[in-house]
């Protein structure tokens, strides 16, 4: 099995990227769904899975219309090293982050991360997605491990996001910067240069 191909895949599904068992066969599918804008990224990200997937593997790729002037081009792909990467995700059939994930996602997944969910918010910065209480807890511990001071901000009904002062974006745009493809380096500095 291909460390490069797993860690790929969950920096994926960190952003905007799922996985889930699909068919008579229950077998693991990655699925990512961008707006057209996007299309070169989501060709890159389907290129990665395909060069450091081990063994055969099938995957499609369609159009899905929306209400806005823009539709979402999807892929979904499904191989057998994406066993490994639904186990990582998926412990006792149950969704949730680990620090083993996001380690094996490393940089790669915390770029993918602030591209697909990062905001700026006034002088502060924000990552908010569908992530449980112990996933946001477990976020927040592995940035400050990587020297990237964040807090989990929360209102007296549940979590909000987790939140970056201005410089901890200044740090986090200086790892994340070089492994942000370049289509959506516009992205990051449009998010990030409200800082400066």
């Amino acid at each position: 099995m291909s460390a490069q191909f797993v860690a790929h895949a969950l920096s994926y599904i960190l952003g905007k990227g799922s996985i889930s068992l699909k068919g008579p066969k229950k077998r693991p599918w990655l699925e990512i769904a961008r707006s057209e804008i996007d299309r070169r990224y989501l060709s890159h990200q389907l290129r990665l899975l395909k060069e450091h997937h081990d063994g055969a593997f099938e995957f499609y790729r369609d159009r899905i219309a929306t209400d806005g002037f823009y539709d979402k081009e999807r892929f979904r792909f499904q191989g057998d090293n994406l066993w490994r990467v639904y186990e990582l995700i998926y412990p006792k059939d149950k969704k949730r982050l680990s620090r083993e994930v996001l380690n094996i996602a490393g940089l790669k997944g915390a770029a993918a991360l602030w591209i697909d969910q990062g905001r700026v918010i006034g002088k502060q910065g924000s990552i908010r997605g569908r992530y449980s209480e112990h996933d946001y807890g477990e976020l927040e511990s592995w940035f400050n491990d990587l020297g990237i001071p964040t807090k989990i901000l929360r209102n007296q009904i549940s979590i909000i996001h987790l939140s970056f002062k201005k410089d901890s974006l200044n740090e986090l745009r200086q790892l994340i910067r070089p492994l942000v493809h370049i289509n959506m380096r516009k992205t990051l500095q449009q998010r990030i240069s409200n800082f400066r």
